[in-house]
């Protein structure tokens, strides 16, 4: 109940920012609990799950060597795009897709360039949060596909109605949510740059909405919403994050490490902003869940991070996830080597009692086997002594768990799935 009236004040609070364009998730979250009661419980029962997960989480260390980047296992999503056309100025092109994949895997993995844009006092809030997204090898069928889908449509704009997500009102059917992130890419009313799907909803409208304008950093791709952040913004909702303001004026976003703040920040703040006393240094505009154009977007922080990963523990809403077996191409090669195909092969996977774990060549050998669960804890450590090794799991709680070799000389992992 308390998340509904955030929501409901943030949407009186807020209705001087929609002459501009901007993120409509808060409206769309009013409108789905007012017309579905049953959600409220849900959200609740999902922030519960959230709060005590994040109560309960384990101290993940750095990865050292001054990187500044967390060493959390690489959780990979496969997507698939639905671009929605009416003319073929809005039937983006697939480089342009894969140009907007390539900004998720940097951001979401710290890996973007403009983190040296954040300010110094800041600058040790910027988080890796471990998430990889790549478009999908194999539709719900198990037919191959490209991860792209296209629609003509009637339909000239769609609103926050949902009607972007259903072929039956000029749109495209969603995949599985439990295999498959959904985002729709068409053309927006009113000034929707996007939306995404409460955490906790139906599973035919699970997914993210974006304006084809503000997608992608290429063809249709508009300043001052260019840089593909529109995009990153909306999965952060998607993920269950909250705007930095928290919906209401210096209210509350349910991350500890962000500054509370009046309302959201337009267009390319700098200096210091205060508001509800945040001082010394004020508003973290730069954070990608506030409302400011791409160029100034430039981070999760660490509580940001442990709150989307909550999400993924055993029993939270997108655990299914990580039992995907889909298979996704990534059109970024600066994302690096986290999970090369074939270097570790774990069968039978998922499994019961005991493995075999296989690696591809022998460079592995005298380094480490790390395994570690969803949330980051350290499950075991062994030394490799051979391409090919056992491992008994039969103690092991039900879960995904995530296979890392350090000290090899290429980085090196996989994922196991003991049932």
């Amino acid at each position: 109940m308390k998340l509904y009236l955030s929501a409901l004040c943030c949407m009186i609070l807020g209705i001087r920012g929609w002459s501009q364009p901007s993120c409509r998730s808060t409206e769309y979250r009013r409108e789905q609990l007012n017309a579905y009661p049953a959600l409220v419980q849900a959200v609740a029962s999902i922030e519960a799950f959230t709060a005590n997960q994040l109560k309960n989480r384990p101290v993940i260390v750095s990865g050292g060597g001054g990187s500044g980047v967390t060493a959390v296992p690489i959780i990979t999503i496969p997507v698939v795009v639905h671009i929605i056309y009416q003319t073929e100025s809005e039937n983006i092109s697939d480089a342009q897709v894969r140009s907007q994949i390539e900004v998720l895997n940097q951001d979401y993995l710290k890996r973007n360039p403009d983190t040296a844009e954040i300010p110094a006092y800041y600058r040790g809030l910027a988080a890796n949060c471990g998430f990889r997204f790549g478009l999908a090898q194999l539709d719900t069928n198990g037919a191959a596909t490209t991860g792209i889908v296209r629609r003509q449509t009637d339909v000239a704009a769609f609103s926050i109605n949902d009607g972007i997500k259903f072929t039956a009102s000029g749109g495209d059917d969603g995949w599985d949510r439990d295999r498959y992130l959904n985002i729709w890419v068409g053309n927006l009313t009113g000034g929707i740059l996007g939306y995404s799907s409460i955490v906790g909803g139906p599973k035919a409208t699970d997914g993210v909405v974006v304006l084809y304008t503000a997608f992608g950093t290429m063809g249709t791709a508009t300043a001052p919403f260019n840089r593909g952040r529109t995009t990153t913004h909306e999965i952060g909702h998607w993920l269950n994050m909250i705007h930095t303001w928290g919906d209401d004026s210096c209210g509350n976003d349910e991350v500890a490490d962000t500054p509370p703040q009046e309302g959201p920040d337009y267009g390319e703040p700098n200096g210091i902003i205060l508001s509800c006393g945040n001082e010394p240094y004020g508003n973290l505009y730069q954070d990608y869940m506030d409302f400011t154009d791409d160029i100034g977007m430039h981070l999760f922080t660490y509580g940001q991070r442990d709150r989307m990963r909550a999400l993924f523990a055993p029993g939270g809403f997108r655990y299914p996830l990580l039992s995907s077996t889909v298979p996704v191409a990534i059109p970024d090669s600066s994302v690096g080597p986290d999970i090369p195909a074939g270097a570790i092969t774990v069968f039978p996977n998922p499994a019961v009692s005991t493995v075999t774990i296989k690696l591809a060549d022998e460079s592995s050998i005298g380094g480490l086997m790390e395994v570690y669960d969803q949330l980051g804890r350290l499950v075991l450590t062994m030394r490799i002594t051979s391409v090919e090794l056992q491992l008994d799991v039969s103690s092991w709680s039900a879960g995904v768990y995530f296979l890392r070799v350090s000290g090899a000389k290429v980085p090196v992992a996989g994922k196991l799935v003991k049932i």
